[in-house]
């Protein structure tokens, strides 16, 4: 299958070279009218392990800075870079293990926008899709001229996660020079329902069809029902890599402030066919069995803000096949966080994540704090 995204992206960029709501008029005012972001935070983690392996742990201040220019023409340059330094390691090589790089550059684009048609972007930049996450070196086209339509296109050649609590060492290349094309649309044909189909696509990888649907209910002011089917199909053309599947039912409330949810999540017994290893939208901290194969967790959810303090809890039980063994393998975890926005745009979390495996080395707590500072 081939998605000519660079022909998609070409007529998206010839036909929005006019009709723009520029903002500035001159280079001058490209560069003086441009906008600064940016997030100064430090993060630290203790690993407490339950069996032989030694405890570890780390802490590291951070810098993420970013800097976009003010559209001339419909047309912007976005660029930004994230540093990290260690305040604290437990054991040699614990921040280094999870801090690769301490210095890398997140995003570096060139961003074309049409006002009611969508926009292009080229280069670097965060993805935040259902299987292609963090930050990809590609391209990407979010197209928003029908109404109740977002259609979104891209093209990734390269995948980092670059995080307050890891940064890989490098991009890394997706599929060789080849790379993974995605189609994702999100369509709105009534208010409370909205239907997310998209697919997947990397020569001689995979091909994978996917739907979530999400159903929106208000039967009073105070009370809100939200009803999640996530179902996705993946096809390999890996030698010895058997076609996978994945699926989540989420179905959740909200009553006089108070958010809870019920949910399951199963992997085909062949497991995932590659799909998950540039991006994943789950909802636990440590999730490290979720998708391997033949994979079952159910989980529940509660969150709650009450003056400015918010609490979130979630907790669930993962059974899952290790080839070592002759029988499927039980992990529980829970999560437990606290955040609080201390003054204005300065913010500050605690989280707690309890693993219990089958296998006592397997199972630890995670203690981990943030405070951070947006600008």
């Amino acid at each position: 299958m081939k998605l000519g995204y660079s022909r998609i992206v070409a007529a998206l960029i010839l036909g929005s070279s006019i009709g723009f709501a520029a903002e500035a008029t001159n280079l001058e005012e490209v560069f003086t009218q441009g906008e600064i972001t940016g997030t100064v935070g430090w993060f630290g983690q203790h690993i407490n392990v339950k069996g032989d392996t030694p405890n570890s742990g780390f802490s590291n201040g951070y810098l993420n800075v970013g800097f976009e220019t003010a559209p001339l023409h419909g047309v912007s340059l976005g660029v930004s870079g994230w540093g990290s330094a260690k305040t604290s390691e437990k054991n040699d090589d614990d921040y280094k293990s999870n801090i690769a790089d301490h210095g890398v550059l997140s995003q570096a684009y060139v961003k074309i926008e049409h006002e009611g048609m969508g926009k292009v972007i080229l280069g670097r930049q965060k993805a935040d899709f259902n299987w292609l996450a963090d930050y990809i070196d590609g391209a990407t086209a979010e197209i928003s001229a029908v109404e109740n339509l977002v259609l979104n296109l891209a093209w990734a050649r390269k995948y980092s996660v670059v995080d307050i609590d890891e940064i890989s060492e490098s991009f890394g290349k997706i599929n060789g020079n080849k790379g993974v094309y995605m189609l994702d649309a999100k369509y709105t044909p009534i208010e409370a329902l909205e239907l997310n189909p998209y697919l997947y696509h990397g020569d001689n990888l995979l091909n994978a069809y996917g739907l979530k649907a999400t159903l929106t209910l208000e039967p009073s002011e105070e009370v809100k029902t939200i009803t999640m089917a996530h179902y996705v199909t993946i096809n390999s053309d890996v030698a010895d890599t058997k076609d996978g599947a994945f699926t989540q039912l989420e179905q959740g409330v909200e009553l006089f402030g108070a958010k809870l949810a019920l949910g399951y999540i199963k992997v085909d017994k062949d497991g995932m066919a590659g799909l998950g290893t540039f991006g994943d939208q789950l909802p636990f901290e440590e999730h490290n069995h979720m998708i391997d194969a033949d994979a079952q967790t159910p989980y529940i959810s509660a969150s709650y803000e009450i003056e400015g303090v918010k609490f979130e809890t979630i907790y669930g039980q993962t059974k899952y096949y290790n080839g070592d063994v002759d029988r499927k393998l039980k992990e529980k975890e829970f999560n437990f966080s606290v955040g609080y926005e201390i003054i204005k745009n300065l913010e500050a979390s605690v989280l707690y994540a309890n693993v219990k495996n089958d296998n006592d080395a397997d199972s630890y707590d995670a203690f981990k704090a943030h405070i951070a500072y947006k600008f």
